[in-house]
Parts: structure tokens; sequence; C-alpha cells
């Protein structure tokens, strides 16, 4: 009897470790992102959001000449976490704004992810590459639209990020809310 609840346990270790290993893979397989539109972008024109932006990078010297879109983009995922707490309550969408509350909702984490995005790709000399936009998004959980007959509330729309590629059109797709909640760091476009 002991043995049974012992390897009954570690099955079930085993299988929690293994779902928090996978959990990206798990989210992309069952959740898919469409475009539904875009949203405002913002420009960063704030001092103390540049400044806290700058601060939360790495104090690496190479930084500069080694970096990345992807790094680029997981920073831009990185500081909207730390800077921002997710609540539906919040309305201010602008970037400044929710920097200042501490917090924002989905259209807000897209638009500070995205503005924290285009901040970077400036500064690193990036810009004539890529471009972050925010978007309004539908989801498909198993491919079923979460949003069909939706008035309000969470899944009237959701908002996530584009980091596009000018010149080879290549699309990555975050969601700054999945991120912050699962770990997710980037979701997949919903083929049709």
């Amino acid at each position: 009897m002991k043995g049974i609840i012992v390897r009954t346990v570690l099955i079930i270790v085993v299988i929690l470790v293994a779902a928090f290993l996978l959990k990206g893979a798990i989210y992309r397989m069952a959740v898919k992102y469409e475009d539904g539109g875009g949203r405002k972008s913002y420009e960063l024109k704030d001092d103390k959001l540049a400044a806290h932006i700058n601060q939360s990078l790495p104090n690496d010297e190479s930084l500069d000449t080694n970096i990345d879109i992807e790094a680029i983009i997981d920073f831009s995922l990185n500081i909207t976490a730390d800077a921002l707490d997710f609540s539906t309550e919040y309305t201010d969408n602008e970037p400044l704004k929710a920097f200042e509350n501490g917090g924002a909702n989905c259209v807000g984490y897209a638009a500070f992810t995205a503005a924290t995005g285009s901040y970077l790709i400036k500064r690193f000399g990036l810009d004539k590459e890529w471009e972050a936009k925010p978007k309004k998004g539908k989801l498909y959980l198993f491919g079923n639209n979460m949003h069909k007959n939706v008035k309000d509330g969470w899944f009237k729309d959701h908002d996530f990020v584009v980091f596009r590629n000018k010149s080879t059109k290549e699309e990555i797709y975050v969601d700054p809310t999945a991120f912050d909640y699962f770990g997710v760091k980037r979701v997949d476009k919903r083929q049709k």
C-alpha cells in the first residue's frame, strides 16, 4: 500500500513538473491569435519612463552590438510584467499613465509592451527593419472563437503585440498578459 502511494505521488509530481516545463507549448497548442485590427501606437516621450526602461536593461557593454529582436521582445515583456499589474479595473491605456498607476488591462499591457518594444527597437538601431504594434485580437481555443457572441468583458477582445519585420514580413506574436500570468513568451497566429 505504501509503495502505491509513493508511486502515485511521484507520478503526480512528474506530471506537474512536465506541465510546468511545457506550459508554453501547451498554451500555443491550445490558443491561437487572430489580428482583429490595429490599436493606437504610442511613442515614449517621457524621460521618467525611458529611464525606467534603460535601468531595466542588463548592465552589459556588448548589448549594443549583440542585441537582436528576440532579446528586445524578451526585454519588453519583462519590463511590462515588472512595471504593471493586470486588472480589468484599470482603464488607462496610455503607457505613461499605466506606468504611473502601476497597472493596466490587456489593452494597456499591449500598448505598454509595444511602446517599450518600439523604444528599444529605435534605441538599438533596428527601426529600419522592425516595428512593434499593439493589436486588437481574437482568441481561438482549440479552434473555437472565444469572442463569438460576447458583448463585453475580457473576451470581447484581447489585445496582443505583433513585432513585424518590415522587409521580410516575418511576424512574431506576443501576449504580455499571457506572459505575466503563465510565462508564455510567444504565441501563435491562427492559420485559416
